[in-house]
């Protein structure tokens, strides 16, 4: 059983009637670290907790002359604390502020903005006498970024299910660090020939483009990225600034407003979503509920948003709403563990068999242990209703996730042996016999290989 953090029971029912398999494999694409103007803004903010702040941190990023950068993208994580990620973007003054739940712990900053290099720095909050060092649990500090060239790394990996366009976007991400610009260039268009709503390969165009002065280029790809959905502002901003280039006066006054426009829609999303999660912490689901998916209509790449949505909507037993939301996240990020875990508890509830073989697959890559055992438990379901076919193909799923789950190489290989694929089922057979030797079918799998043999 996954445990969500809140008690919440795992239907096991499922239905009873075979159905298709849709054939959709779920490619987990392998994390890559982007190159530095592939940058996508997403707010990530502690989980929702009953938790009292133990501190705070206004800091302040400034130049080496003192001055505020406005802007900077500022990542905190912490290793003692594998679920805390925030997010925030300094503001006019270059302030930003980040809210401790725990103390006596060492809090990892990330400070990042196109023409500045990346900055790291670490922090330890040390409670004393129940008190965070700091006047009233606050602390206050300056933080110094150098100009340079940034090397954002977002943990997202690029969003498209094409294993050739993640291949031939890898392939151009490294042909761009290499300085081969003109074979990045390349590689990014023969992604989008493999999936040509492939965003991230639209947007890195847009950037290469701009940065090769481009302008016309630039602008196109950046209008195809937007077109799918690509809300990211430093996009926004390579069209308006590619617009202004070309002296197209038209373009670039709807590319200003849209940066503005979608930045505040951007704003308002994060207030609306700051409400519900403490509508959460109150214990008012349905009102929290609301309020995420409001967020959500603000600004659709707002994940944290849609997290919320999902981790309320599976709470309230709507797993329809919560399978749905899991995997409008899972789309950009195939590996998000609480998506995955989420889609798959929804999934259960809702009894639909096809959605849960998808999510129990997408659940192998952190839990293989459960996937393997629900997909097992499908696979005998359908063998023991003689629905051979759904059977068969359930086995091999068990197989894709463990190779070596004996009973799995059994039954798959009594199928083989009825449907007249002798030599598939005598190594299916003897496979068992090796992993299993002790298992009580053994004697019957080898008398059906000797009579497999024989024949």
């Amino acid at each position: 059983m996954i445990d969500l953090g809140w008690p919440f029971r795992l239907h096991e029912t499922l239905l009873a009637q075979p159905q298709d398999e849709r054939g959709k494999a779920i490619i987990m694409l392998t994390k890559l670290r982007p190159i530095f103007w592939l940058v996508i803004f997403i707010l990530i903010v502690p989980g929702i907790a009953d938790a009292k702040r133990a501190g705070r941190l206004i800091g302040k990023v400034i130049d080496p002359e003192g001055e505020p950068i406005a802007g900077v993208s500022v990542t905190v994580t912490c290793q003692a604390l594998p679920d805390f990620r925030v997010i925030d973007t300094t503001n006019k003054k270059g302030i930003f502020k980040v809210d401790f739940d725990v103390a006596n712990v060492t809090y990892e900053y990330k400070f990042e903005k196109v023409g500045y290099a990346t900055t790291k720095a670490s922090q330890a909050w040390n409670k004393v006498s129940n008190r965070v060092t700091g006047a009233d649990g606050t602390d206050r500090h300056d933080f110094v970024m150098h100009p340079g060239q940034s090397t954002a790394d977002t943990g997202l990996p690029p969003a498209s299910e094409s294993s050739e366009a993640v291949q031939a976007f890898n392939a151009g991400v490294g042909a761009f660090q290499g300085k081969n610009f003109e074979e990045a260039i390349s590689k990014f268009n023969e992604a989008l020939e493999f999936d040509p709503e492939f965003r991230q390969a639209w947007s890195a165009l847009a950037m290469l483009h701009f940065e090769q002065e481009h302008y016309q280029d630039a602008a196109t790809a950046a209008e195809e990225a937007i077109a799918l959905g690509s809300t990211s502002a430093t996009l926004l901003q390579t069209r308006w600034e590619s617009y202004r280039n070309l002296g197209n006066e038209a373009k670039a006054d709807e590319a200003r407003a849209d940066l503005e426009r979608i930045g505040r829609a951007s704003e308002e999303a994060k207030k609306v979503y700051n409400e519900g999660v403490q509508l959460t912490k109150a214990g008012d689901d349905e009102a929290a509920l609301v309020k995420f998916r409001e967020a959500v209509e603000l600004d659709s790449n707002l994940q944290p948003a849609q997290l919320g949505v999902a981790m309320a909507a599976v709470k309230l037993g709507h797993n329809e709403v919560a399978a749905d939301a899991s995997e409008a996240i899972l789309k950009q990020d195939p590996k998000h563990e609480q998506a995955l875990k989420i889609r798959y508890n929804a999934c259960l509830g809702l009894g639909d068999e096809e959605r849960l073989l998808e999510a129990l697959q997408g659940l192998a890559a952190i839990d293989p242990q459960t996937a393997r055992d629900s997909l097992f438990r499908l696979a005998t379901s359908a063998y023991d209703k003689f629905e051979t076919e759904r059977a068969a193909r359930g086995f091999a799923r068990v197989l894709e996730v463990d190779p070596n789950h004996p009973r799995s190489h059994y039954y798959l290989g009594l199928i083989r042996v009825n449907q007249g694929l002798t030599d598939e089922a005598k190594t299916l057979l003897n496979r068992f016999m090796e992993l299993a030797p002790n298992d009580p079918e053994v004697a019957n799998a080898r008398e059906i290989v000797g009579y497999l043999s024989e024949s």
